[in-house]
């Protein structure tokens, strides 16, 4: 980003603040809401008794959607407030911005996922019921807008067309790559947190509730140990004697690590739009650290999400590395 913009450029950014900052703060959370709901209902009512697996689904969404929600607020409350500072002209809000519009634009993505996935998707193989529930889910403005104001903050300054066009590629990877390594974060989270234990099939062949799961203070009911005596794709008891599992520590590291990579990513955008060095130095750690534990995931679980997440981070942490983006991200010489 330049410091040289045009008035109309400023009104134009100061008008999407306003208008962003309200729909994030009065819309956004009600859609994503609604959307929660629904994936939840289907989880609960159409999956879970058919597959237990999806049952960790519930705590995952309900957390992180409820996280999102409230970062729309704080992010919408935030813009009303920049927007007297874009219009002036000052870089720093017009940066913060950049980073606040990421916000959503990550997050719708993150939202899409699970409604294709629990609520779209056919399992029959698993006797589940066909989905009764069609179209995109409510919260498809949310990613859509996002993205609208996002690219309009980046391009409102007088650089060249050349210099946009290759601005352009880092500040979109770095938000595609935040919702990969955030979606992958869902599945690591949903597997490490799942003790199988805890549920059992009922006369009818459905997935109920265990009436006398593993007691609290035995390795079978701990999210670290259990798997050291499971097989852990059909979790069938191996062994009464622990046998360590790299599958804990590749969900760990596939999980939550991802989970917080994914913010640094966000947090990045504004100060790198800077060039501020933090941020580039957080990024392209972030893109190698993410690398590395999405290829060690695929390696040890076999799951292709993970090898595309290893992928884009590697193709991530090339753009931040090639001079001809680089000078877009950080001062020659830091």
């Amino acid at each position: 980003m330049t410091n040289e913009t045009t008035k109309t450029g400023r009104i134009v950014m100061t008008i999407v603040a306003v208008i962003g900052g309200l729909y994030l703060m009065l819309l956004a959370p009600t859609q994503a809401m609604q959307t929660l709901k629904i994936a939840l209902d289907q989880v609960m009512l159409r999956l879970v008794p058919h597959d237990a697996d999806f049952y960790p689904a519930v705590p995952i969404l309900s957390v992180t959607f409820s996280a999102w929600i409230i970062a729309f607020v704080l992010a919408g409350a935030m813009l009303l407030v920049l927007a007297k500072k874009i219009y002036d002209g000052a870089k720093w809000a017009r940066a913060t911005a950049l980073g606040l519009f990421a916000i959503p634009s990550v997050a719708g993505m993150t939202m899409m996922i699970p409604w294709f996935v629990l609520v779209l998707a056919e399992y029959p193989e698993k006797g589940v019921p066909a989905h009764t529930i069609t179209g995109m889910p409510p919260a498809m403005p949310i990613i859509l807008l996002g993205l609208l104001f996002y690219f309009i903050i980046l391009f409102a300054d007088q650089d060249t067309l050349k210099n946009k066009a290759l601005k352009l590629i880092p500040f979109t990877a770095l938000g595609i790559v935040s919702g990969m390594v955030f979606m992958n974060g869902q599945h690591g989270v949903r597997y490490f947190i799942h003790i199988p234990g805890e549920f059992t099939t009922d006369a009818n062949g459905l997935i109920t509730a265990n009436p006398n799961p593993p007691l609290f203070t035995t390795p079978l009911a701990h999210y670290i140990t259990n798997l050291d005596h499971l097989d852990w794709k059909t979790f069938e008891m191996v062994s009464d004697q622990a046998v360590y599992s790299p599958q804990t520590l590749a969900l760990l590291l596939g999980g939550f690590l991802l989970y917080i990579a994914s913010i640094l990513l966000i947090v990045s955008i504004p100060l790198m739009a800077m060039k501020n060095k933090t941020g580039w130095y957080i990024a392209t750690a972030t893109a190698l650290a993410t690398a590395v534990v999405s290829f060690q995931g695929f390696i040890v679980r076999s799951s292709t999400e993970w090898l595309q997440g290893g992928l884009l981070s590697t193709v991530l942490l090339a753009i931040l590395l090639i001079p001809a983006f680089k000078q877009f991200l950080i001062e020659k010489g830091d």
